[in-house]
C-alpha cells in the first residue's frame, strides 16, 4: 500500500527505494523471504539483534554462562555494515535528498 521502503538498523538506511523490489533485492544477498511471510515481518527479522541471539540458542552454543552479549553485538555490527556496504554499492542506492527536497 505504499510506494516506498525505508529500513533502518542503528541510524544507518539498509535499504531505500521502491518497496516492490526489495524482496528481489534482499533475495540477490542471500536473504530470501520465504514464500508464507510476510515480507515486513521476515525484514524486521532478518536485521534484528535478536534474530543472532536466536540463532545461538538454536546452535546449542550457549554455555552456563550465558549469550556472548559481546560475540553477538560483533555478528550484529557485522550484519549491518553488510547490508549498509550492499545497499551503497547498490544501483537502488538513492538520496534521500533527491528523492524529496524536504527530507
Amino acid at each position: 500500500m505504499f510506494d516506498r521502503l525505508v529500513l533502518l538498523a542503528r541510524g544507518k538506511i539498509l535499504y531505500f527505494n521502491y518497496a516492490s523490489k526489495s524482496v528481489d533485492y534482499f533475495g540477490e544477498l542471500g536473504y530470501l523471504c520465504p514464500d508464507t511471510s510476510n515480507p515486513c515481518d521476515y525484514f524486521m527479522s532478518m536485521m534484528s539483534k535478536e534474530s543472532i541471539e536466536l540463532d545461538y540458542i538454536d546452535e546449542s552454543v550457549v554455555g552456563e554462562a550465558g549469550l556472548d552479549t559481546d560475540k553477538i553485538d560483533k555478528e550484529y555490527e557485522k550484519l549491518i555494515s553488510f547490508f549498509v556496504s550492499n545497499y551503497q554499492k547498490s544501483e537502488l542506492h538513492c538520496d534521500a535528498h533527491e528523492v524529496h527536497p524536504d527530507v
